[in-house]
């Protein structure tokens, strides 16, 4: 049934000449790691640091749970399942690791559908928010990279880890002493993942020519970027909580100020830094160690740096507001 569905959605394109192939190529990077990543980096720093957290530990936690599921399912890719599939060239490139569930779904349902969830705004946004998810999860679909099981469980599965998000803050709020408890079951979580990807059993099936139709290594890579990710949000959290304490922007100076260093410094992270950590390490261990310091990097390194420019901002707004007077 899934397969069909698919093989309609692949007729549609085709009878279209794939007029539409463009806009929901366009729709599902908006569920990409690296798109929303830098979404929940601009809300924690420029926004409200609360709600970026929270964001995040949705996120993060359904980075976890997706990686637990997908390595454990071990569902092969619509195109390995029926070679009648054709997927869209560009999306196909991109869909790394096992079908089931869908991450740009997951990721989807944690940031966007989580921004749905905030009561401060407008109810069109909040719908509108909530379409976007329907549409990054359709696109998957329409695409041919994903069947339709794929989307539905990994978006049940994004707002069940996205009410668990909210159970946790909440107690946080209460007891703000248990966070210890938080740090230590992320960490311990993003660890068994890890363990679990290199030593689990993986299909080994083969073509007919005898070749490895599917690379267990190469299949369990995405558990590895998925446990990096979480132990840097966890890390990085811990520390920015106890120790640096950054503040929430105090005024639009300071908003943008953080903006643009924030975007500028994001870019030669994500281009230069984090890939040259993981390049340090070979195979899967490398692609933990990228995500590790990216996430790591956003919640803990540039609040330091935030706390300083805050400083000299607040500085130069008193004297420019002393030489006035």
């Amino acid at each position: 049934m899934d397969i069909k569905y698919l093989l309609l959605l692949q007729n549609l394109r085709e009878s279209m000449n794939g007029a539409l192939d463009g806009f929901f190529g366009f729709i599902t990077k908006l569920g990409e790691s690296s798109i929303v990543l830098f979404m929940l980096a601009l809300v924690y720093w420029c926004v409200e640091k609360r709600e970026g957290i929270l964001l995040m530990l949705g996120f993060f936690g359904n980075r976890l749970v997706n990686g637990f599921v997908k390595i454990t399912a071990c569902v092969y890719r619509p195109w390995i399942r029926d070679a009648r599939i054709k997927p869209v060239p560009s999306a196909q490139a991109d869909a790394t690791g096992y079908s089931f569930p869908s991450g740009h779904s997951a990721n989807a349902t944690s940031v966007w559908g989580g921004l749905a969830t905030e009561k401060r705004l407008p109810k069109v946004i909040r719908a509108l928010f909530v379409v976007l998810v329907l549409l990054i999860g359709f696109s998957r679909n329409y695409l041919g990279v994903h069947t339709p099981q794929d989307v539905v469980v990994s978006i049940v599965l994004g707002v069940l880890t996205l009410f668990v998000a909210y159970k946790i803050m909440a107690m946080l709020d209460k007891h703000p002493g248990w966070d210890v408890w938080v740090l230590l079951g992320g960490v311990a979580l993003s660890l068994l993942l890890v363990l679990y990807a290199a030593l689990k059993s993986y299909p080994m099936d083969y073509d007919e020519a005898g070749k490895l139709i599917v690379d267990p290594a190469k299949m369990a890579a995405d558990s590895y970027k998925n446990a990096g990710m979480a132990l840097g949000f966890f890390l990085g959290w811990f520390l920015e909580r106890r120790v640096i304490k950054m503040p929430d922007c105090a005024g639009a100076t300071t908003r943008v100020v953080r903006m643009i260093l924030g975007a500028v410094v994001y870019g030669l992270v994500e281009d230069y830094a984090a890939p040259w950590l993981g390049s340090v390490v070979d195979g899967n261990m490398g692609k933990f160690v990228q995500q590790f310091a990216m996430v790591f990097f956003i919640l803990a390194l540039m609040p330091l740096v935030f706390k300083l420019t805050d400083r000299l901002t607040a500085k130069k707004d008193a004297e420019t507001k002393k030489d006035k007077e």
